[in-house]
C-alpha cells in the first residue's frame, strides 16, 4: 500500500521501456513489459492483457509498481465496473490508484484530465496512448498481432 503522494509521484514520473521490441498479444493472451524510471531507480511492469475474451477490441492495459501495486489500469470494451461507493461505470474506463482502495476506483474516460486516448478500437494506438498517459517515453517498435 502506498500513500497517495508517493503514488501520484510514481504516476507522473518519466519512464522508459526496457524491452527492445514489443509484440502485442493475440486474443486470449497477455504480455508483460519491463519499464524503469529515467534514473533507473524505480521499476515498473506494463501489462497488456487480452485473456478470457474473443472480442477483438477488449483489452486491459496496466502499469504496476514493484510487480504488485497497480497504479493505472485501462479497461477497454469491458464489462461494467462497480466502485466502492456502488456507482457503476459502464464500458471503457480507467482505474487510477487511490490510497486505501488501490485500483478499486474507476472513472469514465471523459472525466479524467489529460485524456489522450484517440482510437480505442486500435490496439497499437491505444497502447501508445496508454504509454503517453503513464509518462513512458522512448517506446520501441510495436508489432500488433491480429
Amino acid at each position: 500500500m502506498l500513500i497517495q503522494e508517493i503514488a501520484d509521484n510514481l504516476i507522473i514520473m518519466k519512464k522508459n521501456i526496457i524491452d527492445n521490441d514489443i509484440v502485442l498479444p493475440i486474443p486470449n493472451d497477455f504480455i508483460k513489459i519491463n519499464v524503469a524510471s529515467i534514473d533507473n531507480k524505480e521499476k515498473f511492469i506494463l501489462d497488456v492483457n487480452r485473456k478470457g475474451t474473443f472480442k477483438l477490441t477488449r483489452c486491459t492495459y496496466q502499469e504496476r509498481y514493484q510487480t504488485s501495486i497497480p497504479l493505472i489500469r485501462l479497461d477497454v470494451d469491458t464489462k461494467p465496473h462497480r466502485n466502492p461507493d456502488n456507482k457503476v461505470i459502464l464500458g471503457t474506463h480507467i482505474h487510477i490508484y487511490k490510497e486505501g482502495y488501490g485500483d478499486k476506483w474507476a472513472f469514465p474516460l471523459d472525466e479524467i484530465e489529460n485524456n489522450c486516448f484517440t482510437d480505442l478500437k486500435n490496439l497499437t494506438q491505444t497502447f501508445l496512448d496508454f504509454c503517453q498517459y503513464c509518462n513512458i517515453e522512448n517506446i520501441p517498435s510495436v508489432q500488433e498481432v491480429i
